[in-house]
């Protein structure tokens, strides 16, 4: 991963700020697996604690590039407004380009230099998770009466899919997983309208509930569909509307890239 030459930061290349990333000397320190945390309870008398869990950490790591030009550019200004930013972006870096970090800058960065504007910048990167994400997959399905498509999830972890359902004519919808038999059920939906459905944050907003004050969640049978990672599953929809079956697949690693010649 801190093999990579240069990185893209909330739609922004390095290349087009004069920045290349640099490694200072020896091995390189990669993050092979989260930091985790154990949660234990320990009793009196008792040699063996109780365990409660685990608490993951967000990733975090460090990045030092080197200002190309510097002179001739004379962007300082432009760079660090560039990194300066309010909430997590998106960091791509040239090594996997297929791997996401939702990232911020954060605690004390370095700026070394030499006096004769010829130096590199050290920074803290703080991601909101432990893993890093595929770019979003979408999936456009028309959905008569019924349909059955099969998706394999490539990732490291389950994942939970978004959707955008246009009903076509008043009704019920159902979206299946047969692999674990979780079932999605949405009663009562109207013609023309559109819902949609985040499972990862088991949200659903319907484009009526500014218009009409209308929230779906008493229409939903507060299933949410899983899926589960290295697996291949057969997703069953039944009812009457077009689909926009969105997911993202989560790494915990990155695997060198395969090349064709």
């Amino acid at each position: 991963m801190l093999q990579s030459m240069h990185f893209t930061y909330n739609g922004k290349s390095s290349r087009d700020m004069g920045v290349t990333l640099v490694h200072e000397g020896g091995l390189y320190k990669d993050i092979f697996l989260p930091n985790r945390t154990l949660k234990e309870v320990k009793v009196n008398g008792k040699g063996r604690p109780y365990f409660k869990g685990v608490d993951i950490n967000p990733l975090s790591f460090s990045l030092s590039f080197f200002i190309e030009e510097w002179e001739d550019r004379n962007n300082l200004r432009a760079i660090s407004r560039w990194l300066f930013q309010d909430y997590y972006k998106p960091l791509i870096l040239d090594f996997s380009t297929e791997m996401i970090f939702y990232a911020i800058i954060e605690g004390n960065s370095e700026l070394i230099h030499n006096g004769c504007q010829e130096g590199y910048v050290t920074l803290n990167v703080r991601c909101d998770t432990y893993h890093t994400y595929s770019p979003l997959i979408p999936n456009y399905l028309e959905v008569r009466d019924s349909l059955s498509e099969e998706f394999f999830n490539e990732g490291d972890l389950d994942i939970r899919p978004q959707l955008k359902i246009t009903k076509i004519g008043d009704g019920d919808i159902s979206i299946k997983n047969e692999l674990n038999e979780q079932e999605f059920i949405l009663k009562g939906l109207y013609n023309n309208e559109v819902v949609l459905v985040n499972c990862e944050n088991e949200e659903i907003m319907s484009s009526f509930q500014k218009s009409l004050n209308r929230y779906l969640f008493d229409n939903h049978n507060d299933v949410w569909l899983d899926f589960e990672a290295q697996t291949s599953a057969k997703f069953t929809f039944k009812g009457n509307f077009d689909c926009e079956f969105y997911y993202e697949y989560k790494y915990l690693n990155a695997d060198r890239p395969i090349y064709d010649y």
